[in-house]
């Protein structure tokens, strides 16, 4: 409808040299290509024509760089054939126009918008009445002519009426009861130094010179037109930067509150006289530029006078204070490099005293400007001078907007309603006339961040779009907002009660079958005519129902209300953010579940929080919490299973799903049950928590079940969507380290929770929720030409070839954290490093994440420094700080097990990036420093050493595109010589001279403590053959205890230089890496697992010798040979103990 009106439409604009005018002016173009053409009324200027103006200050704008990117090199020809500027002078009669283009104005216009205005709040008041009210009197003169005028749009200001307080409504106040036209000839008619005297009389109660002279200008043009004449008023509120066109943040100029935003910032402005708790009427630039071409549709054929203000206090308040949270926030966080000091506005209701404070916070500047005149240098004097002038600012600013911030107007919207009723669904994408959908926190933060980019011209971070913080997306104005949000979001979905859900899976065939089969089981073991085989079914069905009672969901949206509430609360309390890709949770909201099944989301597994995370967010864009299979660890919490059951949760004890018949077909019922009844279902494709930081070898019991339901056609079919949640700062990561020494894991209780509490205190940074590309069962099966609906060898296939697709695609979205550079930085230099040199390797390794396609939660450029630091206030308990001197702080990580293991899991989040380069450094490191750095190593051989280790290292992490033969380790090295790790010497490769020696340093960082762990763990073997020969078989816990406690010593003896090798995980997969190369046999019991050692100790000793090349130190040239160094240590502390 809108696009309609304006097809083969004549505009005529005046203002394009402003703010409002430009982002109008390009609005036009780029949404409405069809208009015929646009006249724009330009001034000329001295020393410059009126094409020169047109392009410097118009055209040239960085305003229009979309469409310059949009049309290219077509750019200046579709200008030129859609803009015809025109000089003209709203100052001189008849606009100043030439006979001839006011012959073309009259003859062809058909919609006029008039933004041309002194927005000087301080002009005097001649000028801003030759201005402001004249100006628009000649152009109604002359709109008044036009042959097929459709409508004059004046832009005016919602503070017309600002000499009156309250609520004011979208209406002419006593439009013809003044003699307006004598009073403006009267002040032009008295002398200059009278109106300067009396100013204040004259304008009364209204703020400023421009509110005052727009007021006027509006009534006369009403008693001026003629009848029938199309006249509306658009009065914008205070405009800011743009919210989203023609570029989030864009702002060219400093007016009203983007310079207290601007000083504030910077910290020049630290006082203001008015109420922080007061509503300031704000609207963005693009808003307005919506909001006048929507009203140009909408009025067409309308000859009333019509008024509209497009403001947001009546429908989406701001307050000052809300104002003042985030410009201090965003400032601190990225500071500018011409700042002069920390943001800190404060906020005075009362004059005196805030004149107090302001002299008292000026007083050591003013100080400085006194002695500097005295007796300072040239240059003190000239920064004393610039200090005062600063000052004087400030307090010039302060003076002129005081009035928006010690008055508190409410400006009627009533008419916005029938803009946003008229815009079609389609128009409503491209313009937003509901100021209800902007999100203030967000818009604040990029009108700060404009003003850091287009008026700084710092080389601020990129504002990641497609990026959005949960916590701040709504607008918190008042004590009830979060319980407000809470009623309004979620979607209201209904379940079956727990108790149907008991009876529905204990009546189902699978169980009934399951219960069948225990009691035949029992008459058989028994065989006994007194054996009561009736009240033995009864028990088994009491026993089913009591596993149902722990096990199942209940369903309830009352309470997720209440949880979502809470953890909004905590959320908010030791989160900075929680940032998502809104764009996706958007597509999610019109997903289709009769076509594609119910959703199965798969997150991945670093926290107890993370499927609080994932139901939170849902929630937050009113999509169906899921039902959540969670672990026994909460059933010892007392009411918090309550809670989450209510809130999706069901509960599974993985021994007895292991064990026991029984609980197997209920779990897999129930499961199913979830399904066949149009829920959504979320599970951890790892199973388990990662406790390193890896993302682990899928899990396919779940995914099973899910398959099953679709194969066996109970659900039309499933998808899944694979989430990341990444995490700055792990909630419980302080227990990993216990666990990964074999500790037993803490068991969860109520008094643990509640000692947690303590948490709230601290600061965890931010969370980046990702989200994978959606996968459709069926469609997949049938992608891997495999029958899933008959074939069960097929739907095995399918089952563990999308386990591990969907493990993939989890680990393509991972965002990598700045404390997992940090981290892998501090790891990379034990000894410490200096931090200047942290921030410089710290953007080295940012630019190789990126260059290797590999996301990051770092959009920032020069801000490294802020970054770094931030990272480190988080691992603060990890790394001791030592002064070299005054100007010098090094960064050494703490030597304790805890701390190691910690920056350890903290790296992980990158490791798999860099890991296959890793590889071939290491492999190539392993030749010794001639050949890898100097004389350089045939591919061939590089390529055996290399795989070799890769089929050693295979189980550490998950990889897509994994190595495998020699034409794709050709190819992967030349990829490392394209990134200068490599080059290549004749017929040889080495580590590149010039740039490689870093990549090399830090990629091999990775692969080290691995190795080491791998090496120690064959040692142990090799010694344990050789003393005990009579029993070459051991449990298998046992052992790799055994060789947890020989890792430390060998650590604790300077034999071994990585603690994380001394990690659990990593000899557990060594263990079974050694297990697939025939070293030793697992012997699998119903109890335990037991190891048989298979290799003679010559080819135990081969292997060591061939893991031991590729450690950091190559130990075949130490003096002592460490195999005797561990035989001793294996001999008095190791052996005693099997």
């Amino acid at each position: 409808m809108l696009q309609e009106y304006y097809d083969k439409k004549v505009l005529f604009l005046t203002g394009c040299t402003g703010f409002v005018g430009k982002v109008l002016l390009e609005k036009t173009l780029r949404c409405l290509p069809n208009i015929a053409c646009i006249y724009v009324l330009i001034r000329q200027k001295k020393g410059s024509n009126l094409m020169e103006r047109f392009k410097r200050e118009i055209l040239d704008s960085q305003c229009f760089d979309r469409l310059r990117k949009t049309y290219g090199s077509g750019f200046e020809k579709f200008i030129s054939e859609k803009i015809y500027p025109i000089e003209g002078d709203m100052l001189k009669d008849g606009l100043g126009l030439s006979q001839h283009d006011k012959q073309i104005i009259i003859n062809n216009v058909n919609i006029i918008i008039n933004c041309a205005a002194s927005v000087d709040f301080n002009a005097r008041l001649d000028d801003a009445i030759l201005i402001n009210v004249r100006g628009p009197q000649r152009f109604i003169a002359l709109a008044q002519q036009i042959k097929n005028l459709e409508n004059f749009i004046h832009i005016s200001t919602a503070y017309v009426n600002s000499d009156k307080g309250g609520y004011i409504e979208e209406k002419i106040y006593n439009p013809g009861q003044e003699n307006l036209e004598q009073l403006v000839t009267q002040l032009l008619k008295t002398p200059v130094s009278i109106l300067e005297k009396n100013v204040k009389d004259i304008i009364g109660d209204f703020p400023n010179t421009y509110t005052f002279t727009k007021c006027i200008a509006e009534k006369l043009l009403v008693q001026t037109r003629s009848p029938n004449f199309p006249l509306t008023f658009v009065r914008p509120s205070i405009v800011g930067a743009s919210w989203r066109d023609p570029v989030p943040g864009w702002i060219d100029s400093l007016v009203a509150s983007s310079a207290i935003f601007f000083f504030v910032g910077l910290g020049l402005i630290k006082t203001l006289n008015g109420d922080e708790c007061l509503i300031g009427d704000q609207v963005p630039v693009d808003h307005v530029s919506d909001f006048i071409l929507t009203v140009g549709a909408y009025q067409n054929g309308r000859k009333e006078v019509s008024v509209y203000h497009c403001c947001s206090s009546a429908k989406n308040p701001m307050t000052w204070a809300l104002a003042k949270e985030v410009n201090a926030q965003f400032w601190t966080k990225s500071p500018s490099s011409q700042q002069f000091s920390k943001p800190n506005l404060t906020f005075y209701k009362n004059e005196k005293l805030y004149k107090l404070m302001t002299k008292i916070k000026n007083t050591p500047a003013l100080m400085y400007y006194q002695i500097a005149n005295r007796i300072g240098n040239k240059e003190m004097k000239i920064q004393a001078k610039r200090l005062k002038k600063i000052i004087e600012r400030a307090e010039s600013i302060n003076e002129t907007f005081k009035p928006f911030v010690i008055n508190e107007w409410i400006f009627e919207s009533s008419n916005s309603n029938l803009l946003i009723k008229f815009l079609s669904e389609s128009e409503k994408q491209y313009f937003n006339v509901d100021i209800e959908k902007l999100n203030w926190r967000k818009y604040l933060e990029r009108f700060n961040w404009g003003i850091q980019k287009y008026i700084l011209k710092d080389q601020t971070r990129e504002l990641n779009e497609q990026s959005t913080d949960v916590l701040s997306q709504r607008n918190q104005q008042s004590y009830f907002s979060d319980i407000e949000w809470c009623l309004s979001n979620g979607q209201d979905f209904k379940t079956k009660t727990a108790k149907e859900q008991i009876s529905l899976v204990m009546n189902s065939q699978r169980v009934q079958s399951v219960i069948k089969q225990l009691v035949e089981e029992k008459a058989k073991k028994y065989q006994s005519a007194t054996l009561n085989l009736e009240k033995f079914h009864q028990n088994i069905e009491k026993q089913g129902v009591d596993i149902c009672e722990v096990m199942f969901a209940n369903y309830n949206m009352g309470v997720i209300r209440i949880f979502a509430w809470f953890i909004t609360k905590v959320f908010r309390q030791i989160y900075e953010k929680v940032q998502i890709n809104e764009q996706a949770l958007l597509e999610l909201q019109n997903y289709n579940q009769k076509e594609g099944g119910p959703l199965i989301f798969m997150p991945t597994h670093r926290s107890y929080i993370d499927f609080i995370m994932c139901s939170y967010v849902f929630f937050s864009y009113k999509i169906k919490c899921p039902h959540i299979a969670a672990a026994e660890d909460f059933l010892q919490m007392s009411i918090i299973p309550i809670i989450l059951r209510a809130s999706g949760a069901f509960f599974l004890k993985r021994k007895q799903l292991e064990d026991s018949i029984l609980y197997k077909a209920i779990f897999y019922e129930y499961v199913q049950r979830i399904l066949i009844e149009e829920c959504y279902l979320e599970f951890f494709i790892e199973g388990t928590r990662s406790r390193t930081g890896k993302t682990l070898n899928p899990k396919f019991g779940l995914l099973s079940i899910v398959s099953d339901a679709v194969f066996d056609k109970k659900i039309p079919n499933a998808t899944i969507l694979p989430i990341t949640i990444n995490y700055e700062k792990v909630l419980e990561a302080d227990t990993y380290p216990y666990e990964l020494l074999g500790e037993e894991k803490v068991k969860e209780s109520l008094i643990r929770v509640i000692k947690a509490l303590k948490i709230l205190s601290s600061n965890f940074g931010r969370i980046h929720v990702g989200f994978g590309k959606m996968i459709s069962l069926k469609e997949w099966s049938k992608q891997q030409g495999l029958d899933s609906f008959e074939n069960m060898r097929d739907r095995k296939i399918a089952v563990e070839t999308l386990g591990y697709e969907v493990a993939y695609r989890l680990i393509e979205e991972l965002v990598v954290m700045p404390t997992g550079i940090v981290s892998s930085l501090l790891l990379m230099n034990r000894r410490g490093i200096t931090e200047d040199q942290l921030i410089k390797r710290f953007e080295w390794v940012l630019k190789q994440i990126t260059i290797r396609g590999a996301k990051t939660s770092i959009t920032n450029n020069g801000q490294s420094d802020v970054t770094v630091r931030n990272s480190i206030g988080f691992l603060q308990d990890l790394i001791d700080k030592k002064k070299k001197n005054v100007f010098e702080l090094t960064l050494i990580p703490k030597q304790e097990y805890k701390s190691i293991l910690l920056l350890s899991y903290y790296r992980n989040q990158l490791a798999h990036i860099f890991f296959s380069e890793g590889i071939v450094c290491c492999a190539l490191n392993g030749f010794g420093h001639l050949l890898s750095h100097k004389e350089g190593v045939s591919i061939e051989r590089l390529w055996e050493e290399s795989d070799f280790l890769l089929k050693l290292l295979k189980r550490e992490y998950v990889i897509r595109n994994r190595i495998t033969t020699k034409e794709q380790m050709i190819d992967f090295i030349y990829c490392m010589i394209d990134k200068n790790v490599l080059e290549k010497v004749s017929d040889k490769i080495r580590v590149n001279q010039q740039f490689g020696e870093q990549a090399s340093q830090f990629t091999c960082s990775i692969i080290w403590p691995l190795v080491e762990c791998y090496w120690a763990t064959i040692v142990y073997l090799y010694q344990l053959k050789r003393v005990s020969e009579a029993s070459t078989t051991f449990e298998l816990a046992e052992l790799i205890a055994q060789i947890q406690g020989f890792a430390e010593q060998m650590f604790g003896e300077h034999i071994m230089e990585h603690y994380e090798s001394c990690s659990i995980e990593t000899i557990k997969n060594a263990i079974n890496t050694y297990s697939t190369m025939r070293c030793i046999n697992i012997n699998k019991k119903v109890d335990s697992e037991q190891v048989n050692i298979l290799f003679t100790d010559q080819e135990l000793l081969e292997v060591e010798a061939q893991v031991k090349k590729y450690l950091k130190n190559n130990y075949s040239k130490s003096i002592q040979n460490p195999i005797d160094i561990a035989r001793s240590l294996l001999d008095y502390t190791i052996i005693p103990k099997l």
